[in-house]
């Protein structure tokens, strides 16, 4: 009887099997998966805000940071739940995200090139608009996001106005 060597070739199969993931974590995986985020910004209904942002891979221990006009970052968020909540509770002030995609495959990282305009629950936008770079930093493996650093120019624009704010990091400090 050929048992143990049948079964052994068999528990080999299944470990490669199980260590490859169901879906590599390419490029144009972590594009779509960033693609999510303004979608569920944009979403009218809470709900459906709020079921967006539960699609988004993000990992247990994911730690989301704001860096505003050059300033040190500030946590936001210390795990994949307080960011998901983090991202409800903003969604409320804001009445419009765009979304434009660098992907940069060295490293893992995604970056959302965005426009978000404020308003109070996607019924009154206010003309206030501020630019940001947002990076997602994913892990290749599993293709969570591990950590999402937002910095952003606030305000980028009033009434249609552009702005150009003095970024606090070029401002010196001695005289």
């Amino acid at each position: 009887m050929h048992l143990p060597t049948t079964l052994l070739t068999f528990a080999t199969l299944a470990s490669h099997t199980l260590s490859v993931p169901a879906h590599p974590c390419t490029a144009a995986r972590r594009i779509s998966i960033a693609n999510q985020i303004p979608a569920a910004y944009n979403q009218q209904d809470l709900g459906a805000s709020a079921a967006g942002f539960a699609a988004v891979p993000f990992a247990d221990d994911c730690v989301t940071s704001l860096y505003a006009d050059g300033l040190p970052g500030i946590p936001v968020a210390v795990t994949g739940n307080t960011t998901r909540g983090f991202a409800l509770t903003t969604r409320q002030v804001f009445s419009q995200v765009t979304g434009q995609y660098v992907d940069f495959p060295a490293n893992g990282t995604t970056d959302i090139v965005t426009n978000v305009t404020l308003g109070a629950l996607h019924a009154i936008a206010l003309p206030v608009t501020f630019y940001a770079n947002v990076y997602l930093d994913f892990n290749l493996t599993t293709c969570e996001i591990g950590a999402v650093r937002a910095f952003a120019k606030i305000p980028t624009e009033v009434l249609g106005i552009l702005l150009d704010n003095p970024d606090i990091s070029d401002v010196s400090l001695v005289s």
